[in-house]
């Protein structure tokens, strides 16, 4: 018996009946298991929503469609983890493609996936995936993607832009840049778990924007210049934007090419160029989407000095939503028109109807 005990004239057996200690454990271990249940709930319910990965902000009754880019205060974008390491359905629909087409925001904006669905897959039977990313204007990106992934569609279809899309398609840099923001891509420097950390956060955030947005709408103003938040189809890589002002608007100005037609590439576009050609392993054809800065005689020279072919429809004039930076809903299905009937005429795809070569990729 403890001495100190025996002198308070208290039974030894009474001692740490009422200890303060035991009694904060049970309420921190009470805590604890309400909070688990509830993120064991929160995880159940988010992982029953079927969407294209876990935690997915998807649309109602169409769970191939995923928030993509989005953010009240700060500005974040998905696909670039999604695509770099594998996550979600992405990567495994676009394995199963036989047209990739490889671009920046331009692309995103100007191929309508219903026009591709009439006039390449009913028509020809071939499966169209859309690799572009928006905010990244170098190709180097998406070549990593096609060499880590081993991605082998029948035909390339690359947007050969040196700068209406931030920077040249050829250059080398992994940099991604919304606005004046540029910084290097994050997602090559994250391992697959980081990535998925970083996936599931932006999801959790992103809801409870959306869950709050009225309460903080009524306390303050939102954020003046935010740019809308946009969705992506698993299946097709299709981006839905329409939620950009004046994107479904009609009247919009047509692109009106001001850059000096005398412009010109480079030898090391060129060398760049044949290297990215020669790693996808597959037929390229380079096109243009038209825009402000577009300037076609570089097109034709880097495809001419490596040996691809060039799908360039006739006109440049298809509606923009933004004077002439990017295509708006018309524009985008007029380009897609004709950027199919201009990849009719090429060597490539009149290759791809007469030999079915399917079972070779």
């Amino acid at each position: 018996m403890d001495r100190r005990t025996e002198e308070a004239g208290l039974p030894s057996g009474d001692v740490g009946e009422d200890d303060p200690g035991r009694a904060c454990r049970r309420y921190v271990g009470l805590l604890l298991g309400l909070t688990a249940a509830m993120l064991g709930g929160l995880c159940l319910a988010l992982a029953a929503q079927g969407g294209d990965h876990f935690s997915a902000i998807g649309r109602s009754g169409d769970a191939a469609w995923y928030r993509n880019f989005g953010g009240d205060g700060v500005t974040e974008i998905q696909d670039q983890d999604l695509f770099f390491h594998g996550i979600g359905r992405s990567i495994d629909q676009a394995r199963q493609a036989d047209v990739i087409i490889l671009g920046s925001s331009l692309v995103s904006f100007a191929i309508d996936p219903s026009v591709v669905r009439e006039r390449l897959e009913r028509r020809y039977g071939l499966k169209f995936y859309n690799m572009a990313f928006v905010g990244v204007a170098s190709g180097e990106f998406a070549r990593q993607i096609a060499l880590k992934h081993r991605l082998h569609p029948r035909l390339w279809i690359v947007n050969a832009d040196d700068g209406g899309g931030g920077g040249n398609f050829f250059h080398r840099n992994l940099t991604r840049a919304f606005g004046a923001d540029v910084r290097p891509i994050p997602s090559t420097r994250l391992s697959r778990f980081g990535a998925y950390y970083e996936v599931i956060r932006r999801n959790l955030r992103w809801r409870f924007e959306d869950a709050t947005r009225d309460i903080r709408r009524a306390l303050a103003a939102p954020r003046a210049g935010a740019i809308p938040s946009f969705d992506r189809d698993d299946r097709t890589g299709a981006a839905d934007m329409r939620g950009f002002p004046r994107f479904l608007a009609d009247g919009n100005p047509g692109v009106k090419i001001t850059r000096d037609p005398d412009c010109h590439t480079t030898p090391d576009v060129i060398a760049n160029a044949r290297d990215f050609v020669q790693s996808l392993g597959a037929p390229v054809v380079l096109t243009l989407v038209p825009n402000f800065h577009g300037c076609l005689t570089q097109v034709r020279e880097v495809a001419d000095a490596i040996g691809v072919e060039t799908a360039l429809p006739a006109r440049t004039d298809y509606s923009s939503w933004d004077g002439g930076g990017h295509l708006d809903g018309r524009g985008a299905a007029d380009f897609t028109g004709d950027l199919v009937s201009a990849l009719e005429k090429t060597r490539a795809l009149q290759r791809m109807r007469e030999n079915d070569d399917r079972g070779q990729r």
